[in-house]
């Protein structure tokens, strides 16, 4: 979606809205990692980290996620994306509950979603030499590091649907509407 699915719609929201709104909701602190600061509104409370430029993909926010987090004090840090409006409002309890120093992962339908994770602080070191390696692959390095997979039940829709293209925009709307 050309580099501004962030700023995208959904209903009245966008989904840069919707995600912070879930955090928000969540309880937790709220950082947004990006890759550059034109992709989000330059008004906002919440602190912008941006993506380490050395290395491709999405583990270059991870990267800069983890260093942030590891700097607040933080022992681990919950990822979700901008494009999963769906999220199942128990994802951080119960990575949470059971998070003993591996990562964790969220799964369902036998697939693994590997952008909601809960990463311990203790893995930056692995996460960039794996990058170093050349690796860019979070499902990769979450094997790498032993993540144990935590499913989730599908309902009316699957909770970890993302919104890749206008099109999959165009049925979460309507799949919004026929909600209200």
């Amino acid at each position: 979606m050309n580099g501004d699915k962030p700023l995208r719609l959904l209903g009245e929201r966008t989904l840069l809205e919707r995600a912070v709104g879930y955090g928000k909701a969540q309880g937790l602190p709220i950082a947004l990692s990006l890759r550059a600061e034109s992709q989000f509104p330059s008004a906002s409370e919440i602190p912008v980290i941006a993506d380490r430029t050395d290395i491709e993909g999405p583990l270059a926010g991870i990267v800069a996620g983890l260093t942030w987090a590891l700097k607040n004090g933080f022992d681990a840090m919950l990822t979700i994306p901008v494009d999963m409006p769906w999220l199942p409002g128990d994802l951080c309890h119960r990575l949470q509950t059971d998070f003993a120093g591996s990562p964790l992962v969220a799964r369902s339908d036998e697939r693994q979603h590997p952008v909601c994770s809960l990463w311990p602080v203790t893995s930056l070191d692995a996460v960039e030499r794996y990058a170093e390696r050349g690796g860019r692959s979070l499902s990769g390095i979450l094997r790498e590091l032993g993540a144990h997979a935590i499913e989730w039940p599908i309902g009316e829709r699957d909770p970890f649907a993302n919104l890749n293209d206008p099109d999959a925009l165009a049925e979460a709307e309507k799949l919004l509407q026929k909600s209200r």
